[in-house]
């Protein structure tokens, strides 16, 4: 059995830039720039990393690719993401699973150990760098129990839970443990993940700004082509994670023009159910409000906050 089996999902059939896996970055497709970053991994006993694709005939070519780097791949439904995973499992056994995605084409090897470390010394069901998001967006790692995933898939019946694999776990903090990895760098506004021709253009151009990109690692890219700054206005800056005792809780430092003015907290339930704490030195909830949604819509863990002021939704 392996310590890790990492679950590369990929396909070709995206939305806003259909067939992105594909497109070249450094004379490689994306997934296959994805795939030599990690290799360090592939490379490692008790590792294994797969590719997970749909068995519809446009990602043949992506099926294709995986098996010309010589990377284990499964097929299965293309809507159904979650019964891939599944398929994973079951065909590479493991104490953990790490999912991951095509679209993220610099994940960090070692990030991905660091995220798995955690887990272990947790004990959580369901471990992430994502929730309190210290880390750019596409460095997302997933960790999960692997008879906690199994369980989930014999409950999640909501299609978005399916497409999203990991969402009935953290959604359901009452049942699954959580646990969260956080960096010693405030890097969550930076967007590094591949939806549109923009973000390509800008990875295309990271080619060029940055020594041998294939295997830097994110600290060496960040310190390159870090965009976001501390700025002036209103920001908040994650603080700490609770994951244990049922419950999910959320606590970021209110920062106004570079000064703490207090923090806020959003202790989520079951169902996409949250609650919010207000502790404000100088600082109204209602400037606030707008921010915490920006950060709470990034992922699914809370569709509606209830507040002293009456509930108010989570757009995305």
């Amino acid at each position: 059995m392996n310590d890790l089996t990492c679950v590369v999902q990929a396909r070709t059939g995206s939305t806003r830039l259909p067939g992105k896996v594909l497109a070249d970055v450094d004379g490689l497709p994306l997934l296959g720039f994805l795939l030599t970053r990690l290799a360090p991994l592939a490379g490692e006993p008790r590792i294994e990393v797969v590719v997970a694709t749909s068995d519809a005939p446009a990602d043949d070519a992506v099926a294709a690719l995986a098996e010309e780097l010589a990377t284990p791949v499964l097929r299965g439904s293309e809507a159904d993401v979650l019964s891939r995973f599944l398929l994973a499992v079951d065909a590479h056994p493991a104490t953990a699973v790490v999912r991951l995605t095509g679209d993220c084409p610099l994940l960090d090897p070692d990030l991905v150990r660091a995220v798995a470390a955690t887990h272990r010394d947790s004990g959580a069901a369901y471990t992430s760098n994502t929730l309190l998001r210290t880390f750019p967006d596409g460095l997302d790692v997933e960790v999960v129990d692997p008879t906690a995933l199994r369980e989930a898939a014999g409950l999640a019946t909501d299609p978005a839970d399916r497409e999203h694999v990991t969402s009935y776990l953290y959604r359901h903090p009452g049942r699954y443990q959580l646990a969260q990895h956080l960096g010693d760098r405030a890097a969550g506004e930076e967007r590094w993940t591949i939806d549109t021709a923009a973000d390509l253009d800008w990875l295309r151009g990271a080619v060029t700004a940055v020594d041998d990109l294939r295997h830097a690692r994110w600290t060496t890219i960040l310190d390159a082509l870090g965009r976001q700054g501390a700025g002036p206005g209103l920001r908040l800056e994650p603080l700490r994670f609770a994951g244990d005792a049922g419950r999910s809780e959320r606590t970021w430092d209110v920062c106004a023009d570079g000064d703490v003015r207090g923090t806020t907290t959003v202790v989520a339930g079951d169902d996409g159910r949250a609650s919010v704490r207000w502790a404000l030195d100088g600082c109204e909830p209602a400037a606030v409000r707008p921010v915490l949604a920006h950060w709470l819509a990034a992922d699914r863990q809370v569709d509606v906050v209830d507040d002293d002021h009456g509930p108010w939704g989570v757009a995305r």
